[in-house]
């Protein structure tokens, strides 16, 4: 509830103590490994891709901090080690997503706000600096001066952002507007595409863990879409028949995404052997809306969360956790499986082009 704001909590916990959900009945919950207090909701986190110990942190009234788990002094521990302020870039709205930059030898993060800033933040000679990478405007240029009536409109809110596997200095954003633009660092006065689908807000978006030219985007509107970022019209449509609040493709294959509702359901697809239906819809709370969910890396699960502030933890089974696997006398190491998996995801938009070519005429 955003209209109750007050001190709240940042919990890291570790799969290793993880309890089952359900024992007898009981809902054994488990206990985390660090408590951090801050003093504003909690909107968005992202741990840094190397150095795991630095946890960015987006807040509610639009500061962004930095906490260091590895910090050996508990005092200091639970303290940021950074934090925004007024006078050094503090966003005005709720800051509704940060991500780590995976650039070598730089320590910085990006956040995106409903004040219309995407702003990139630098940890050098122990302070936070900032500067805004673009304010979006909601003319297609990007540039007030352009267009006169575009500083009566005001800025479009920002709500998720994802930057291109292949190149970070491209990323992709998705507005309160239901608008989806694609952006470059280079140019900060102007959109290098928008992709006009959704008619409510853009709650995530996300480039795929294979394909550098294939994102995802979920939305209040109850859609999940897939693009090809050279179309400015979906490649595919879900209607999930209620508010999605998360979407996330797997790490694991190129054509598997799972995305969690509003009614309290997680519904995961692999594209490769149905286009239309998810292979499973899995009830997993009940008077609690899902709004978050991330694959593990590396084992057969995933982390669901609820707006009654439980994390749940689901295995995958077998049948939603397909790898492409090399034919007999080819290589398996992984560089060739990705091969493989881009190979899939090609014949399938290859594929769904072809279908609405022929729908279309």
């Amino acid at each position: 509830d955003f209209q109750k704001q007050g001190t709240d909590t940042i919990l890291c916990f570790t799969l290793k103590n993880a309890f089952p959900t359900s024992f007898q009945g009981q809902m054994l919950p488990t206990h985390p490994e660090f408590v951090f207090n801050v003093d504003s909701g909690v909107m968005s986190l992202d741990f840094h891709p190397v150095e795991a110990g630095l946890l960015a942190c987006g807040l509610y009234d639009g500061t962004v901090c930095v906490f260091d788990l590895n910090q050996k002094n508990p005092e200091k521990r639970m303290r940021p080690l950074f934090q925004s302020t007024v006078k050094a870039g503090k966003h005005t709205d709720p800051v509704w997503q940060v991500r780590w930059s995976k650039e070598a030898g730089v320590l910085r993060f990006f956040s995106i706000s409903t004040d219309g800033r995407v702003t990139s933040w630098t940890i050098a000679k122990s302070e936070l600096t900032f500067s805004d990478v673009m304010k979006l405007t909601m003319t297609d240029t990007g540039d007030a001066k352009d267009d006169p009536e575009a500083a009566l409109i005001g800025l479009s809110g920002g709500m998720c952002i994802d930057f291109s596997p292949v190149n970070e200095n491209i990323f992709v954003i998705g507005t309160q507007e239901g608008l989806v633009r694609r952006c470059t660092k280079a140019f900060n006065a102007h959109y290098l595409d928008t992709y006009e689908g959704h008619s409510m807000a853009v709650y995530a978006i996300r480039w795929n863990s294979f394909h550098s030219d294939i994102f995802i985007t979920c939305s209040a509107d109850w859609t999940v879409k897939v693009w090809i970022k050279n179309s400015r019209r979906p490649l595919m449509t879900f209607d999930l028949g209620d508010s999605v609040g998360d979407v996330v493709w797997s790490p694991y294959s190129s054509t598997v995404f799972a995305a969690v509702t509003t009614n309290g359901k997680v519904l995961v697809y692999d594209l490769s052997k149905n286009k239309n239906e998810p292979l499973c819809t899995q009830g997993v709370v009940k008077n609690a809306k899902l709004t978050h969910i991330c694959f593990n890396p590396k084992d057969p699960i995933v982390l669901v969360g609820d707006s009654r502030g439980t994390v749940l933890s689901l295995k995958l089974s077998p049948n939603l956790r397909q790898v492409s696997k090399a034919e007999k006398g080819q290589p398996d190491d992984p560089a060739s499986i990705r091969k493989l998996e881009i190979e899939k995801m090609n014949r399938l938009v290859e594929i769904t082009l072809k279908d609405r070519e022929l729908l279309d005429r």
